[in-house]
């Protein structure tokens, strides 16, 4: 009896001394596995081309999130170029229509100015002086300096400047400028002259040429003054200045419109406008 009981002391000696090695042996593995790791990150650490691919991955990451910035800003800006030419093309748009049905309803060409000549059929040779129209030239407080005189309009004038009225119509504004300004250059004294130096600024506009139209514009005021199509002019000018975001001039333009042509449907115009510019820019 005593020796069975010693046999199986001695086994379950024998078992827990194994486990107990087993859990020694474990223990050493996992420790050894750790510091094994640890040793290998050490080399890494410690090797100058895993150091450098270190540096290249960080600095590609700042410059990927660089662009992603730079991709946000230019994704803002091109919003709010297409907003911007979008609106710019709304207001030409609508400009060109009023423009175009002033020409087509026959507005443009017989009532736009009271100035224009009265053409009747002639008894004499064609170039027989017509007519002006009866009602006097407006009064107008610009300096004269550089006032022509006008004359009644020819049938020969009242041709050519049809003619080229003609091309505005039919939307051929480049030929339409051409015209004008041939007419402008050839009857500078006609009663027409004014007509066709505004429509040749308004055609200029239409192209989007703003400093050609500007200087048109300028040239029927400066030159015409005491004509309707001065003051008309005028306003068409201050416009085109308050398009371009040249506020001040623009404003400054109005009220000399205001001032020198009062009685006219384009110093109402202006009063409105002025008022408008001077809303929107406080």
């Amino acid at each position: 009896m005593n020796l069975r009981y010693q046999q199986k002391l001695l086994a379950k000696i024998m078992f827990a001394s194994l486990i107990g090695i087993s859990s020694m042996s474990s223990a050493t593995a996992a420790q050894q596995t750790i510091e094994e790791r640890i040793e290998r990150l050490e080399r890494m650490a410690d090797n100058p081309a895993m150091i450098q691919l270190s540096r290249r991955l960080a600095e590609q990451h700042r410059e990927i999130q660089t662009l992603y910035g730079e991709i946000d800003r230019l994704k803002y800006q091109l919003k709010q170029v297409e907003e911007t030419q979008a609106t710019q093309y709304q207001e030409e748009d609508k400009r060109l229509s009023e423009l175009e049905a002033a020409i087509k309803s026959g507005e443009a060409l017989e009532n736009e100015a009271t100035d224009t000549a009265t053409v009747e059929t002639p008894a004499e040779p064609e170039d027989q002086v017509i007519d002006a129209v009866a009602e006097p030239p407006p009064k107008s407080t610009l300096a004269d300096d550089k006032l022509i005189q006008i004359e009644p309009a020819t049938a020969t004038e009242k041709k050519a400047y049809d003619a080229a009225f003609g091309l505005m119509k039919q939307s051929n504004y480049q030929a339409a400028i051409e015209a004008f300004s041939q007419f402008l250059t050839t009857y500078p004294h006609s009663s027409l002259a004014s007509n066709s130096g505004y429509w040749q600024g308004e055609a200029e506009a239409v192209l989007g040429n703003d400093e050609k139209a500007l200087a048109a514009f300028k040239s029927v005021y400066e030159t015409y003054p005491t004509t309707h199509k001065a003051a008309d002019a005028m306003l068409r000018a201050a416009d085109i200045l308050a398009s371009l975001g040249e506020v001040e001039q623009a404003k400054a333009l109005y009220q000399k419109c205001i001032k020198a042509y009062d009685h006219l449907p384009a110093a109402k115009k202006a009063q409105r406008r002025l008022k408008e510019l001077t809303g929107a820019s406080n």
